[in-house]
């Protein structure tokens, strides 16, 4: 699995999902931060995105691995 493919679909479900403005969005832009300003509702929406698409858990994780996309798209690659 390609890192960059999961970045990509990453930033899609971001923007189509929990409606993230695609020009604010990078991949390594904070999500939770002032610029995203994501919310714990937000994260359970990932989990779930990531179980669904993926077969990756990441319930439990702390809180780094959201960090971006980058730092999600890591972990998926990783334990996909």
């Amino acid at each position: 699995m390609e890192k960059a493919e999961v970045q990509a679909k990453l930033k899609d479900f971001f923007m189509s999902n929990l409606g993230v403005d695609g020009d604010v969005l990078k991949y390594d832009t904070a999500l939770f931060g002032d610029e995203v300003g994501l919310d714990s509702v937000d994260s359970l929406e990932i989990i779930s995105f990531a179980d669904d698409e993926y077969g990756v858990s990441m319930t439990g994780l702390p809180k780094e691995t959201f960090y971006s996309i980058d730092t999600i798209a890591d972990y998926i690659v990783k334990n996909a």
